[in-house]
Formats: C-alpha cells, sequence, structure tokens
C-alpha cells in the first residue's frame, strides 16, 4: 500500500483486549449496551491505534481509521499524528448522536460500541474543528429477527441500517444546530472521500468537467423517521420515530435525477464505473 500511495483502512479495536473483555463480561453475567461497551473498552481502540500507527511511520503509509467514536480514540489518533503518522478518520452518526446511557435494548449494537453522552460531544468537538474528515455510516442491512437472534446482548448481532438517515441527522443534529457549517457537511459526506480515495475532480465537486453529481436538500423540512421510509431488506432503524429537520429531496448522478422523495427513479444501466488513481 505504501509503495502505491494507498491508504489502508483500519477497524481499530485491539482483538485480544476485546476477547479477553467479552470473556470476562460473560462470566460476570452481564448484559446490555453498557456491558457490551466496557468489554471492547475505549483503551482497545487506543492500543490498536498505536500499534497500526507504528507500522504507518515504519513504512510511510497513510492511515485511514473507519468509524471512530470515542474521546479516548480521538486523543490517541492526535498523539500519533503529532508523532508524524499520516492519518484520515472517519466516524458515523451514530457515534455523534447515541450513548449506551441512553439507548434501550440492543438495537444499538455495534462495533466499535456507542460510548457516553461525554464522548459523543467529543466526536461532534473534532468534527466541527476538521479533526475528522469522513462521515460513513457502517451499514448493516439486517431485519429485527436476526438483529434479536439471542437472549442478551451477546447473541444480538452487531450493526443496523443507516444509510437513509445519515444526511437527515447529520442536517439535523449538525448543520441546523450549528455544530458544522453546511460547507464542511458537503466536506465530510462528499470531498474529502473523493479526495483521499483518488475519485477526485471527476467526483466530489462541481467544477468543469466534473460528474454532476447532486443531492438536493431542504433544511427547513421536518419529518419523521419511520424504517419503511427507505424501503429496502431492513425492517427497523435505531432513530425510529425522531422528527428531524432537513432532508433530501432530489439526487442527481451525472445530470440525470435518480431519487426523488425517497423513490428510486434511475433507469437501469445508469451506473458507471468509476475508476480511482493512485495518490
Amino acid at each position: 500500500a505504501a509503495s502505491l500511495g494507498c491508504p489502508v483502512l483500519v477497524h481499530a479495536e485491539d482483538y485480544e483486549s476485546c476477547g479477553c473483555g467479552i470473556k470476562t463480561a460473560k462470566e460476570k453475567n452481564q448484559d446490555g449496551l453498557h456491558a457490551w461497551s466496557e468489554s471492547r473498552s475505549t483503551e482497545s481502540e487506543a492500543k490498536a491505534i498505536k500499534t497500526v500507527s507504528k507500522f504507518g511511520r515504519d513504512h510511510n503509509c497513510v492511515i485511514y481509521f473507519v468509524h471512530i467514536g470515542s474521546e479516548r480514540a480521538l486523543a490517541q489518533i492526535e498523539e500519533e499524528r503529532k508523532l508524524g503518522t499520516k492519518i484520515f478518520v472517519e466516524t458515523c452518526p451514530h457515534y455523534l448522536t447515541l450513548s449506551y446511557e441512553k439507548q434501550q435494548g440492543y438495537l444499538a449494537k455495534v462495533m466499535p460500541p456507542i460510548r457516553t453522552e461525554k464522548d459523543s460531544k467529543a466526536v461532534w468537538s473534532a468534527l466541527s474543528n476538521n479533526l475528522i474528515n469522513t462521515i460513513g455510516t457502517d451499514h448493516v442491512a439486517n431485519q429485527l429477527k436476526l438483529k434479536l437472534g439471542g437472549d442478551d446482548v451477546w447473541g444480538a448481532l452487531a450493526g443496523f441500517p443507516g444509510i437513509g438517515t445519515v444526511l437527515p441527522i447529520l442536517l439535523n443534529d449538525g448543520v441546523n444546530q450549528n455544530r458544522i457549517t453546511l460547507e464542511q457537511f458537503v466536506k465530510f459526506t462528499s470531498q474529502n472521500a473523493a479526495q483521499i480515495f483518488g475519485m477526485y475532480p471527476k467526483k466530489g465537486t462541481l467544477e468543469k468537467n466534473s460528474d454532476a453529481d447532486i443531492t438536493m436538500i431542504d433544511l427547513k423540512k421536518e419529518k419523521k423517521v419511520t424504517s419503511d421510509l427507505f424501503g429496502g431488506f431492513s425492517d427497523y432503524i435505531v432513530y425510529e420515530g425522531r422528527i428531524l429537520k432537513g432532508w433530501p429531496l432530489k439526487t442527481l448522478v451525472r445530470g440525470e435525477i435518480i431519487a426523488d422523495n425517497f423513490e428510486v427513479i434511475g433507469k437501469l444501466g445508469h451506473g458507471k464505473l468509476v475508476e480511482r488513481k493512485i495518490n
């Protein structure tokens, strides 16, 4: 990867630490999202970040840490950046908006786990200060019967659907509450990823000769989140019932409308392979 100039994407949790944590929690008959978070601790994230960052420095390789959601992980990343590691950071909406302190049941089980309200505030702060580069979803298209297949948090499936709510969550909780600007929103959801992964300026901008990929939004539109709103395989959503302000209206790909009012209307075959350049 270093010789090609490609970033290495890393899920930052130390395998052995998590294994020991889960074993201990089960032996103590612990349950719930708090137990899940403690078993896969923020220290396991920091340990993995430290180890991988050292590899990155040793081999002059760019590291891209996916779904970062804790204050401890962010602090370790900043320390590694100061030591010279070239690092990009992605977070997800659930790390900005959910915590085990408020979530009931097991629907929000994910890896790495959602943490505390304090952690969520730290992620917002890092985002607003551009210490985080991109926002992903870590989307998992599962169903309730699969998600809640066990009797406790250990038997529940990790991951949940998130593609449909990424924009309204960021517009409602981010832009409309002045945590991030609209310009930052565009960079976090489009421009930065296109640049990092070699698709810019074909994608990620509206410059001359770029693809006319546009999502039209209404910052004042209010709508209640329901699982059936987005269609697809999944039959639940962690934001069920929330009224969000700020929604996408239409989506254009290469100048053609392919989605309108939550309905896919694009023609079959309009999709096109986007070749990426090695940076």
